[in-house]
């Protein structure tokens, strides 16, 4: 039994990529219109994958908070 694996750990294999997102939001869209998924079920299902498609496209940047003492 081996107890160390000498493979790499492959940061991107874990995430989601925009065009992989994008294809799962359309396909959430057509289940709705077939009526195929509850309408609560759906809003849910849509709010995470646009956080993922979000996260895959955008690189969010923090605004620094100003303190009054800084100004």
């Amino acid at each position: 039994m081996k107890i160390w694996d000498d493979s790499e750990l492959n940061r991107a294999g874990g995430l989601f990529d925009a065009e992989y997102t994008a294809e799962s939001i359309q396909e959430l869209e057509e289940q709705k219109e077939r009526g195929e998924i509850e309408p609560h079920a759906y809003l849910i299902k849509k709010q995470a994958l646009v956080r993922l498609y979000l996260k895959a496209t955008t690189t969010p940047r923090r605004k620094r908070k100003y303190y009054e003492d800084e100004l």
